[in-house]
């Protein structure tokens, strides 16, 4: 009677006891995987918290691994300290796929918008001079072309950075932003050259001794021309143009946001013929005050001459913004001396 008393119980008693003890350990696995990812969390501030399940202990512990070795690699990569500099960058420029994709955490449409406001000044400036110049020479119409030149410059720089920001993914965008650059380049390194032209010609009238000279006069028309076509003959045998790739400013650097072409090889033969005329703007504007025949083209022909050669020599990513400002100002320093010299006042 003894044993089958014992069985009764075991029947009875023996699923509850095995129940409970199923209960306790899932508690104390459960509480085990809490553990688990409560550390996971702290150690890589990434693990979300989940519901506990067959797999939880697995799960977390795949992402128990040091953050250095889970640097974000995605691409862009927000960046929004602007102090930070070239030198602090370069760990983080070795985990991003293309460093020129990092955002400067700055809006988008300021640096257009500024390259919009000098191409507004510059039609103005177009504006006024087709009533300034009463006795059109070969020096008035360098002068127009250039400002024209320059229009169409900050125009496609604006432009392609309003409507053609995803060139990297559009071909087709791609290539008609490339096309539209050409000119850019075309109309500016030719007449840039030319208007030397303008400014021997202001100084001739501004009563500058070595420019009333008919040889002179010529000897510089043809050297400009020569420094123009030479120019564009070196260009003809560069690789080109091709996307401006932002690599080298630092990461809060507002001229990221610019979607333009620029020199596949840079050269500082490029940028010859715009130095000679900052300087022969400067120069002879002083030697036409020193003559003292007109002083008030000399004072306009310095203020062009200085605000070019400022704008130009400003450092680092200043310069792509203050270099185009610079030449607006010499544009419209000329429009200010062409009112006298070609407008018969």
């Amino acid at each position: 009677r003894q044993p089958r008393r014992s069985l009764a119980i075991i029947r009875i008693w023996g699923p509850i006891i095995i129940h409970n003890n199923m209960i306790a350990l899932k508690n104390t696995t459960t509480t085990l995987a809490l553990l688990v990812s409560s550390t996971a969390t702290v150690g890589a501030f990434t693990t979300p918290r989940t519901s506990f399940g067959p797999s939880i202990i697995s799960a977390p512990v795949l992402q128990l691994q040091p953050i250095a070795q889970r640097t974000c690699v995605s691409t862009p990569l927000k960046l929004l300290k602007n102090d930070m500099t070239t030198a602090e960058s370069k760990p983080l420029l070795k985990a991003v796929e293309k460093p020129a994709d990092i955002d400067n955490g700055k809006n988008d449409l300021i640096a257009p918008t500024i390259y919009a406001l000098y191409t507004a000044a510059l039609i103005y400036i177009i504006y006024q001079l087709r009533d300034a110049i009463v006795a059109p020479t070969l020096g008035s119409f360098a002068l127009s072309f250039v400002t024209g030149a320059l229009i169409w410059d900050n125009l496609i720089i604006s432009i392609g950075s309003f409507f053609f920001k995803d060139i990297d993914t559009n071909p087709k965008k791609y290539q008609i932003l490339k096309w539209l650059s050409y000119p850019r380049f075309t109309f500016h390194a030719v007449g840039v050259p030319l208007q030397c032209i303008t400014v021997a010609e202001m100084g001739k009238f501004a009563g500058v001794g070595f420019l009333q000279s008919d040889i002179v006069q010529t000897g510089i028309m043809v050297a400009a021309v020569a420094l123009a076509i030479a120019d564009r003959v070196k260009f003809a045998k560069s690789p080109g143009i091709e996307q401006t790739i932002w690599d080298k400013p630092p990461f809060g650097a507002l001229e990221r946001d610019l979607v333009k072409f620029g020199y596949v090889e840079p050269d500082f033969a490029y940028v010859i013929p715009a130095i000679i005329l900052a300087l022969s703007n400067l120069l002879v504007g002083i030697a036409a005050l020193k003559a003292g025949t007109d002083p008030e083209v000399a004072k306009w022909m310095i203020f062009a001459g200085l605000s070019a050669i400022i704008g130009n020599a400003l450092p680092g990513n200043i310069n792509t913004f203050s270099g185009n400002l610079g030449e607006a100002g010499m544009q419209f320093g000329l429009l200010e001396a062409a009112r006298i010299v070609y407008g018969g006042m």
